[in-house]
């Protein structure tokens, strides 16, 4: 009898633990996830390719889903208010603009967001929240590499038996972004001497990040529609040679884009900054940079 009580307690020491379920809110995050997960398990994303955190409305299959997750990676109430109320009540749950150390950014301006808060306290009033500080923070290669380690430490914290891979994985991570990094920094020092103009402003911390910058944008965020004094500014300014080129992004290629471009010489160019044709995967982060960085190198 005491046999088969040592046999059954070995077999239950040598059976594999349980991989933890990570579940991801948007896509490009999920990139992240997946190369801080490679070997141990693999990250689902929430929403479905195409959707836009701007409007996503959850399904109670959504519900479920966040509620069986393990670990819950969300941008944050900025850019995913329809994630609030969930993950209220969640007990693991990683908030990315809320994480120590990085950095931010608001829209238009370079100041950091402590300074922007100490504005908006002695100016008395508070900004739209899609107006004040930038949530897409995927787009920064140094901000990546905060969302990975956030994301590895919380990992190590909840599966310590796999904590050692994690950090490997972190440091492997690092290691590539680093290296692809350099490679496209060269790529967008053409593209910035050509003058371009984007349809939504996304693509701040890529844009300080490389020395960038655009010439405007249509809209500050997708859901709404560029006023008729924009428009007009924008056409002006494409008939005066001052923007080469218009990025336009996959779920948002408003007709209006053309009708502008139109005449001007000015071409309508597609940038993916979700990385809707990018497979979820280890190295995903990785061929999302250089798909974005020729994306931007299509303007010659």
């Amino acid at each position: 009898m005491r046999i088969l009580t040592l046999i059954a307690a070995l077999l239950a020491m040598s059976s594999p633990v349980r991989a933890l379920e990570v579940l991801t809110t948007f896509k490009p995050i999920g990139f992240i996830a997946a190369a801080m997960t490679d070997g141990v398990s693999e990250p689902s994303v929430l929403l479905p390719t195409g959707a836009s955190p701007h409007d996503f409305s959850l399904r109670p299959s959504d519900i479920r889903h966040i509620n069986k997750a393990d670990l819950v990676v969300w941008i944050g109430p900025e850019l995913e208010a329809f994630m609030v109320k969930p993950l209220a009540t969640h007990p693991h749950v990683l908030t990315l603009t809320q994480i120590d150390g990085m950095p931010l950014y608001n829209y238009a301006t370079n100041k950091t967001h402590d300074d922007h808060q100490h504005d908006q306290h002695s100016n008395g009033h508070d900004e739209h929240l899609h107006e004040g500080v930038d949530p897409h923070i995927w787009l920064g290669p140094s901000q990546a590499k905060v969302i990975a380690s956030a994301i590895a430490n919380q990992l190590g914290k909840q599966d310590p038996a796999n904590h050692a891979r994690y950090q490997a994985n972190l440091a492997a991570f690092n290691t590539k972004v680093d290296a692809k990094d350099k490679q496209i920094a060269e790529q967008m020092k053409i593209v910035n001497q050509k003058g371009y103009f984007v349809f939504h402003e996304a693509y701040g911390y890529w844009e300080r990040h490389y020395g960038m910058s655009s010439k405007g944008h249509f809209t500050v965020s997708p859901e709404r529609r560029p006023g008729a004094k924009t428009l007009i500014d924008i056409r002006n300014a494409l008939n005066e040679k001052q923007a080469r080129c218009i990025y336009v992004e996959p779920q948002f290629s408003p007709a209006v884009i053309e009708s502008v471009a139109r005449n001007t010489g000015a071409k309508v160019l597609l940038l993916d900054e979700v990385g809707e044709y990018v497979s979820v995967g280890p190295d995903s982060y990785i061929q999302f940079m250089q798909q974005l960085a020729d994306g931007f190198a299509q303007c010659k």
